[in-house]
């Protein structure tokens, strides 16, 4: 007969967990990526390739895999990139630009003023398709290559393997803003991949790889001519969802967040998370633009009357908890030719009405407001709604996607639709020539004024200052007057990081945040 001992049971229990210590450290190695910044994107990018750059997400990879000439410094500076240092001849149309000889791209490759032209001639070639090609059309000879007319563009010159010179048509005061733009990033001469799919740079971080829906991977680019990165790379996860990327945020799966505007008493009250926030005045406008050419929008008085009619302070205290600033006019603040003094159109419905009479709109005055529902919040476009229908007008909302209302924009069949823009460059000009110079703006509300033009030409010519910053704020007053659009409020952003996230600086431009300071704390 055989006798069965019985163990203690802690003594099992001791030997079991010698058992499994060995086999947990083979199934649990340490997360290669524990040394990666996790970043969230709201959108995939359209494309990886810098010459089709017309999006926000595609212009943060760009600015984080590629290098420009010059660069946005942390506000609306401009610094230098692969260019060390720069020159502009007396008469503003000759830039000469001095190289850097210690870059390479990531495949080793020496870079060379041969890269820079490539880079531009292949933005403007016709092939590329690229839609940003008006951000090199004040070169010389860029309109005929563009059109197919020459085999290369006149106004670029190769002065030898570091230094190269760009000629241009006239003065242009914001060409330099030009080039440090998404679209004039610069691209290997000598690759023949796709950089749509495969990207080749020179900046901090090397593409490793791109999960549709997920995830795009960054590994840090160890012979970076400014030194590597502090951490080993960068995930960008991708979620639509606000709510969703605040609990994970809070669950620690995510290092950096905006704030969410629906959640921003919490985040910014609470005592946890209130050390951790950064604060950005963003360049940026929101508005709602009238199709001047269009009734009831021909009338001057019935597009002032929307502004007056709007309480815009309310809605950005109770809808927007502050995450923006009431407008003054088309230009926001940190740029020369923001008027601070200008006083603030105030919240008037009684006036609003008595405009709308004087125009003849005895009855409610009627148009559409065509909405693009991913880029609008509806309790925002509902409140808008309601302050316009109870000063006299009878508002109905057109809900369609960007496409569809940008076609609809071009034949002008839109009343008036909610927009908003975003700075390519730190330079009033851009809040100015692209949406009110008439050659602009016939695609969006048939908006045209010859003294108007006359100032933004002058201000894109003009290589004074203070010249620039007068006109600027000439042209914003007739705009205030003539009210083409309703300008509604600059953005304000929050950024809540991990408390471990050190060296994080919110950067003003999309593409000027590269995060090679930034370090996890032990």
């Amino acid at each position: 007969m055989t006798q069965i001992i019985k163990q203690p049971k802690s003594l099992t229990l001791l030997l079991l967990l010698l058992l499994l210590i060995p086999s947990l450290w083979t199934c649990c190695p340490d997360d290669p990526y524990h040394n990666y910044l996790n970043l969230i994107i709201t959108t995939e990018p359209k494309s990886l390739d810098p010459a089709l750059s017309t999006d926000i997400t595609t212009a943060i990879l760009t600015g984080l895999m590629y290098n420009n000439l010059v660069e946005f410094g942390v506000g609306t500076e401009v610094i230098p990139g692969l260019a060390k240092s720069w020159s502009i001849s007396d008469d503003g149309k000759v830039y000469t630009f001095r190289l850097r000889e210690d870059v390479t791209f990531w495949d080793g490759t020496p870079f060379t003023s041969a890269d820079v032209l490539y880079s531009f001639e292949r933005v403007l070639n016709p092939l590329t398709r690229s839609p940003q090609t008006w951000l090199l059309m004040p070169l010389e000879g860029a309109r005929e290559y563009s059109k197919g007319n020459a085999d290369h563009v006149s106004g670029i010159r190769i002065l030898s393997k570091y230094e190269i010179q760009l000629v241009l048509v006239s003065p242009f005061a914001p060409m330099i803003g030009f080039l440090g733009a998404p679209a004039t990033a610069i691209v290997p001469s000598t690759s023949k991949i796709d950089f749509k799919i495969t990207p080749m740079g020179t900046g901090p971080w090397i593409f490793e790889s791109w999960q549709a829906d997920r995830h795009i991977r960054l590994s840090k680019n160890l012979n970076y001519f400014r030194g590597p990165a502090k951490l080993d790379g960068l995930i960008l996860n991708m979620n639509t969802e606000i709510l969703t990327s605040a609990l994970e945020f809070e669950a620690g799966n995510l290092d950096v967040m905006a704030v969410p505007s629906s959640e921003f008493k919490y985040w910014t009250r609470s005592k946890t998370w209130q050390p951790y926030i950064h604060k950005l005045e963003e360049l940026g406008l929101y508005y709602l633009a009238m199709n001047v050419n269009r009734p009831p929008f021909d009338d001057q008085r019935v597009r002032q009357a929307v502004t007056l009619a709007i309480d815009r302070e309310k809605i950005v205290y109770r809808i927007l908890h502050h995450s923006a600033t009431v407008a003054r006019g088309a230009i926001p603040p940190l740029l020369a030719g923001y008027d601070e003094d200008r006083p603030l159109l105030p919240y008037d419905p009684e006036r609003a009405r008595q405009l709308l009479l004087d125009a003849g709109y005895t009855d409610d005055c009627e148009f559409d407001l065509w909405v693009d529902p991913g880029a609008a919040v509806s309790q925002t476009i509902e409140a808008i709604q309601h302050y316009l229908n109870s000063a006299g007008f009878k508002v109905h909302i057109v809900r369609n996607d960007w496409n569809m209302m940008r076609d609809a924009m071009r034949k002008g069949e839109t009343d008036a639709y909610w927009g908003n823009w975003w700075a390519d460059y730190a330079d009033a000009e851009n809040f100015l020539a692209p949406l009110f110079h008439t050659e602009t703006a016939a695609t969006r509300n048939r908006y045209s004024n010859p003294q108007v033009d006359t100032w933004i030409n002058q201000l894109q010519r003009s290589l004074d200052a203070e010249e620039r910053s007068q006109l600027a704020k000439q042209v914003d007053s007739v705009l205030i007057e003539e009210s083409p659009y309703a300008f509604m409020w600059y953005p304000i952003s929050y950024t809540v990081v991990q408390p471990q996230v050190k060296g994080y600086v919110p950067h003003l431009m999309p593409n000027a945040n590269r995060y090679t300071d930034v370090y996890f704390e032990e």
